[in-house]
């Protein structure tokens, strides 16, 4: 299915489009902290699209585009309408610029060449699936127990624990980073916590498959002492507005354009000022996001 932020390009276009066999991708570049080298966690989703309601006319095609910081929607752009032909080239060159490699030369989950992008199997979140946060230093006056995250948080960790599991939970998508304001924080779906990469401040998550109740639950996770150390909450932060960016592709060969579709063919079968506390991801006065650092008024991830 179409990307659910194609909808906020035109709702009415996204009720109606198919996604074309073969054209739809997600593309990840994580990069954990090593001397030297700063961590980063980034995506890039591309799907060629199709309007199956205007009969016989040939210009039905629509390359989408969403990319940005793991934890934001990013930022997006749609091209079209056009050909199949001229999606499909377009599609072959983006993907090439990102992963170094050739349309239909790798598979899902293939290892990346140095700086590049790698594919990623094709995942469903179940945005049904709630995340929460656990408090038990008091922060807030909170009672000791689970808290659950803002929608928009808990979509965004729904979205990465989907892509863990789909990937065979293996070590590259188990601990990711995630861009919040001024923090960056990694959230490690082994281990099931989150951490502060500015403080330090851990706080312990988990997945619930049930919508939370209003009032935590006052039960501690399993093997935790009662004098575990305090941990506290992410500030939240406002989710970032999609912006629309005109991405430039170069012009193709004859010879470039006859590949694409050939792997096109081949691919279908034909066919978050304060560093003095974190817990999480919380709701507040109409803003979302991970929560940070202002002991005051936070509640959490």
């Amino acid at each position: 299915m179409a990307d659910r932020d194609f909808a906020k390009h035109s709702a009415e276009l996204a009720a109606k489009v198919t996604v074309m066999p073969g054209l739809d991708v997600r593309l990840a570049f994580i990069q954990h902290s090593l001397p030297g080298l700063d961590s980063a966690d980034k995506y890039h989703v591309a799907q060629g699209l199709q309007d199956p309601t205007v009969g016989g006319n040939p210009k039905c095609h629509y390359l989408f585009q969403r990319w940005g910081d793991t934890g934001d929607r990013g930022q997006m752009q749609v091209d079209g309408p056009m050909l199949q032909s001229e999606v499909a080239v377009a599609f072959a060159k983006i993907f090439e610029e990102k992963t170094g490699a050739t349309w239909g030369s790798v598979k899902p989950g293939d290892r990346a060449l140095p700086g590049k992008y790698w594919l990623q199997q094709q995942s469903t979140p179940d945005l049904s699936a709630k995340w929460e946060y656990y408090v038990n230093d008091g922060v807030d006056r909170k009672p000791t127990g689970w808290y659950p995250y803002t929608n928009y948080a808990s979509e965004e960790v729904e979205e990465i624990y989907a892509q863990h599991v789909a990937n065979g939970g293996e070590g590259r998508t188990a601990t990711r980073v995630v861009s919040s304001g001024h923090f960056s924080y990694t959230v490690n779906l082994a281990t099931m916590k989150q951490q502060n990469m500015r403080t330090n401040k851990v706080r312990i998550i988990r997945r619930s498959a049930e919508q939370s109740s209003a009032s935590a639950t006052r039960k501690r996770p399993a093997g935790e002492a009662a004098s575990a150390p305090p941990m506290k909450v992410m500030k939240a932060r406002v989710a970032p507005p999609m912006v629309m960016k005109k991405m430039k592709v170069a012009p193709t060969s004859a010879a470039t354009k006859k590949k694409a579709m050939k792997a096109i063919k081949k691919s279908q079968g034909i066919n978050e000022d304060n560093e003095e506390s974190d817990q999480g991801w919380h709701q507040e006065s109409g803003t979302q996001g991970f929560q940070g650092e202002d002991e005051r008024r936070h509640e959490g991830i």
